[in-house]
């Protein structure tokens, strides 16, 4: 079950992070703008905000069998199409379905690996998602970079995401259904709303929020950032180095989400996170890829929390709910941090978008330090 539930969130590690390397091709082909930049860069997310808030609930009432074997199946569809496409607005409609899969993925596979797994490996196996999510990330990078030179190199990066779909969805149509979630009873949607689930729903989903906004919005645009910083954006090797730093991350993670604790993980990634962006503009352009690799393998531990907390903060039939409702919102912000970035670095400068970022996780780190609940060893709901 761990690796068909993960055969999804490597696909949507892949997808997400090919578009950073796509743009500076398909921004001359296409004739991009920096606003329509951004907005193709941020489509998927705009995607992910409808399909994780209509899906989780289906999830929890369909199970969760059908929904992961179509979203993959749908996977491969949008991949392939990308490939064809000749105006932009058909690329940014592509990039929006293949979000509205992503974001039915999340909970469906958080609710699957949590519900198979024993108490004391359920955070390290769900933390796994985040591992393989970066793990898909960073071979992107890496057919990225190998394609990188092509004239048309957009079309190859984009629509090869369509072969590890096809081998996520192959390795899906023989998954069983969750036996937990077959014998829980039914539990009325408006519990979210009620003590203690809305005040869980209202923190997962900030937590969430805050860390992926600065996430996403560095992360799409690596490039065009590191070159703001005095980084030469021809070569996507700082990209990779990034990337690399995020599945050291969560690797990493799956142990200090067990022997640590969710509690002091939360923290620690909001506190190294605020650091970085504090100083990341102001230090020479040798410790820049530094610095974001530092940021990137101290956020990449503390991220698997964003579907370790909703796993075991809610009961079975309103997991995948929760998850989706969490996921939706942390997108909102995401989806406009994306937008902005090419604007705001345009006209603002990158140390305005720095200290954006800080003053973000520093909230992160505020909320964190008085909300965030210590979930090791409980059990499910």
């Amino acid at each position: 079950m761990l690796i068909y539930a993960n055969a999804g969130l490597f696909c949507d590690g892949y997808i997400l992070s090919s578009i950073g390397l796509a743009l500076p091709s398909l921004a001359a082909h296409l004739h991009a703008s920096d606003a329509q930049l951004g907005f193709t860069g941020a489509a998927t997310l705009l995607g992910i905000m409808g399909g994780a808030v209509v899906f989780g609930p289906l999830t929890d009432r369909f199970g969760r069998r059908f929904l992961m074997i179509a979203d993959l199946a749908l996977f491969v569809i949008a991949s392939l199409l990308q490939f064809v496409v000749t105006e932009l607005w058909q690329l940014i409609a592509l990039r929006v379905v293949l979000g509205v899969a992503i974001g039915a993925d999340y909970p469906i596979a958080g609710a699957l690996i949590s519900e198979f797994m024993p108490t004391r490996l359920r955070g390290a196996a769900v933390n796994s998602m985040q591992v393989v999510w970066f793990l898909g990330a960073t071979v992107a990078y890496i057919v990225g970079a190998l394609l990188f030179a092509r004239n048309d190199a957009w079309r190859w990066i984009l629509a090869s995401s369509a072969i590890p779909a096809a081998a996520g969805l192959a390795l899906r149509s023989t998954a069983p259904e969750s036996v937990r979630w077959k014998t829980a009873p039914t539990v009325p949607l408006q519990t979210l709303t009620e003590p203690p689930f809305f005040g869980r729903l209202v923190f997962v989903s900030a937590m969430w929020l805050l860390q992926v906004v600065p996430l996403f919005a560095i992360y799409t645009f690596a490039p065009i950032v590191l070159a703001a910083l005095r980084i030469p954006s021809s070569s996507p090797l700082g990209s990779v180095a990034i990337t690399s730093g995020f599945f050291l991350g969560s690797v990493v993670s799956m142990w200090l989400v067990e022997s640590w604790g969710r509690r002091p993980l939360c923290i620690a990634g909001f506190a190294i996170s605020t650091l970085v962006f504090a100083i990341v503009a102001q230090v020479p352009a040798a410790a820049v890829v530094a610095l974001f690799v530092v940021y990137a393998i101290a956020m990449g531990a503390a991220a698997g929390l964003e579907l370790v907390y909703p796993t075991e903060l809610f009961p079975t039939r309103l997991r995948a709910t929760a998850t989706g409702i969490a996921t939706s919102i942390s997108r909102v912000g995401a989806f406009t941090g994306t937008f902005a970035l090419p604007v705001f670095l345009s006209h603002a400068g990158v140390a305005s978008v720095t200290l954006a970022c800080a003053i973000l996780s520093a909230a992160g780190l505020a909320i964190s330090i008085r909300y965030a609940p210590e979930t090791r060893g409980t059990e499910l709901l």
